[in-house]
């Protein structure tokens, strides 16, 4: 009997009781390796079961056989494919290509329409095949709801339900755990703003991943498992597959111009052991599943959130035997875009692209930048009569305002991508495991600042203070990322020192604050661990201090806090018209309080009084 998860459970019930308060379209968000085929499989049978019709669609032949496989096991009736080769059925499933059903335009009878790897479906393609179904349930699926043109997908689905984190399920061993094997040793080409790189851009960094320096780290790295890797370009894999063969290891490299049943046969021997590592190019990366797949490298630099959790997810499935998986990047991708375990914030919203994307257009309505999709994009006559010449005019709806905008393509324009940040290489830097509790994006400063020269006893304090007005500025860096920021600028060898100096500072503050609004100041939004690590080190007398000063605080608080004392407070505030007569009500009433009736001032006043409030509580604010 089929069994779901309790998250799957919660992730079915969610989705049918968003559909019963009348949303209609639902993208479901679940990491790689989560089940998102299972959940949408228990879902269809439910209709199946109603004598409801319904259409699975995938862009890949891989995907299209494993949900049908999986649709097959979950509902005891074998669906029917529509792709070219397979023979059409008149099963109540049916599995779908969208590339035939948009040639085609035969679409099946269905109430409910679930769109796998959906973040594809802002195309064309997939708004058509949503157009021709305006009565049925739409669900789509993916781990990566994002997409980096500049369209988001709120104008596919109206509703995002996200679940249970990568971090979770490695947790509770729905996903095994993994070692990330990176470094600070970047490559020396430019990486794109806001866009992925081009294919020309690729095949110019190929040089700086060498197929020799692919296996090296491989034998480093890889212990001999079974391996996947990713690689630049069509070309890149084929060298990485030959350097791999001289030296005795059964590799294959697969792309998208192999033959369908050659590349049956290579994954086929991948999966049974025959081959040990297999290379490929923008293949890999969806709809292959292969859970004893130990190691994978990541021999291509990308921008995209969406191609980097693909690519490292093919070998997070836990396995017999499998107790963790190695991700050895590279590239700097682990710097930009996080890890597997990285919390993210994901939205339908657009997120706006690089502008020196080739075709990328500027909104002039609310400046969002995006490139608009070609199947989008209106054209029509004017007549200049200036040059009396007809032009060829371009209308798009901008992706985030959905206002028109329009332009006309300029001769002889070269757009040269001018304004990209530069990755620079630190030779001779060894290899590092970057820890699981470490977060890239708030060592950023730290990594600008370890390229600087310091020197001597003067350049250990001037990396201390990096250290310190980097730890100052990011308020919410736990222990392990302060040790990580002081072994970066080379202060370990007094990393103990060096955080307990960092501790002793905040511990003095609170030792000469006043009151428990002056803690807050100093402790608000800082890691627990960083808070325990200060608690630790006050005096017994002094926690008792702390405590009372707290019950004290929230007793008055929940006074203070009641709707008639701030309206009191609120009116107090906008009738002051001098910083001196804030000063005056600071004094009589409780802070926290004057903060929150401040925020109740809309009009000009209230940044006014706003600020007045930074001012008087940070002196040091301008």
């Amino acid at each position: 009997m089929f069994v779901l998860r309790d998250y799957q459970e919660e992730l079915v019930s969610k989705t049918l009781g968003t559909w019963s308060s009348g949303t209609r379209k639902v993208l479901l968000q679940l990491s790689t390796g989560g089940g998102k085929t299972v959940i949408f499989a228990a879902i269809a049978s439910q209709f199946a079961r109603h004598q409801e019709g319904v259409l699975v669609v995938a862009h890949r032949e891989e995907l299209i056989l494993q949900a049908a496989s999986k649709l097959e096991s979950v509902t005891s009736q074998a669906p029917g494919i529509i792709k070219a080769g397979y023979k059409p059925t008149d099963s109540l499933i049916q599995v779908g290509s969208i590339q035939t059903l948009a040639r085609r335009k035969n679409y099946p009878l269905a109430g409910l329409v679930i769109i796998d790897e959906a973040h594809h479906a802002s195309a064309n393609s997939y708004r058509k095949l949503i157009e021709a179904y305006p009565n049925a349930l739409i669900l789509g699926v993916t781990a990566t709801p994002r997409r980096e043109d500049g369209y988001g997908l709120r104008d596919v689905f109206d509703e995002l339900i996200c679940s249970i984190s990568t971090k979770e399920l490695i947790a509770l061993g729905y996903l095994t755990d993994y070692k990330l094997i990176a470094g600070f040793k970047y490559s020396k080409h430019k990486v794109p703003k806001q866009r992925d790189f081009t294919k020309k851009e690729l095949a110019e960094v190929a040089q700086d991943y060498k197929p020799e320096e692919v296996l090296k780290q491989w034998n480093n790295f890889g212990d001999n498992k079974k391996t996947i890797i990713f690689a630049v370009d069509v070309a890149h894999s084929k060298s990485i597959t030959t350097q791999f063969r001289m030296n005795s290891i059964a590799c294959e490299h697969i792309d998208g111009e192999t033959p369908q049943s050659e590349r049956k046969e290579i994954l086929e021997r991948f999966r049974k052991g025959a081959t040990q590592v297999i290379s490929n190019c923008a293949i890999l990366t969806e709809g292959f599943d292969c859970p004893d797949s130990e190691v994978v490298i990541i021999a291509r630099p990308t921008t995209s959130v969406t191609l980097w959790l693909q690519m490292i997810g093919r070998v997070l499935r836990p396995a017999p035997g499998k107790s963790f998986a190695v991700i050895i990047d590279m590239t700097d991708n682990w710097f930009r875009l996080g890890r597997p375990c990285d919390h993210r914030e994901w939205s339908l919203q657009p997120v706006t692209c690089d502008p020196d994307t080739m075709g990328a257009r500027c909104c002039p309505s609310c400046h969002h930048v995006f490139k608009p999709m070609p199947a989008l994009i209106r054209t029509f006559e004017t007549f200049n009569t200036k040059q009396c010449e007809f032009i060829t005019t371009y209308e798009a709806d901008c992706a985030n305002c959905g206002k028109p905008l329009r332009w006309v393509l300029e001769e002889g324009r070269v757009i040269e991508g001018g304004g990209v940040a530069t990755i620079v290489s630190c030779e001779g830097a060894e290899w590092q495991e970057v820890p699981a509790s470490v977060r890239p994006a708030v060592l950023r400063p730290i990594a600008e600042n370890k390229k600087r020269k310091y020197r001597g006893n003067k350049g250990f304090f001037q990396r201390f203070e990096v250290i310190q007005d980097w730890f100052d500025a990011h308020r919410d860096v736990n222990l392990d990322e302060i040790k990580y920021a002081i072994n970066l600028m080379d202060l370990n060898v007094r990393e103990e020192s060096i955080v307990n100096t960092i501790l002793i500072g905040i511990v003095g503050k609170i030792r000469n604050s006043s009151d428990w609004y002056d803690i807050t100041k100093h402790m608000s939004e800082r890691a627990g661990d960083v808070k325990k690590a200060v608690w630790d080190k006050l005096e017994v007398y002094e926690k008792e201090k702390l405590n009372n000063w707290k019950k004290r605080y929230l007793e008055e608080l929940e006074v203070w806090g009641t709707e008639e004392n701030l309206i009191v407070i609120q009116r107090d505030l906008e009738a002051c018209e001098s910083f001196e007569m804030l000063e005056e009500l600071w004094q009589i009433y409780n802070k926290e309080a004057i903060r929150n009736a401040s925020k109740r001032i809309n009009n000009d006043k209230g940044a006014v009084v706003r600020d007045w409030i930074e001012k008087i509580d940070n002196p040091s604010y301008v």
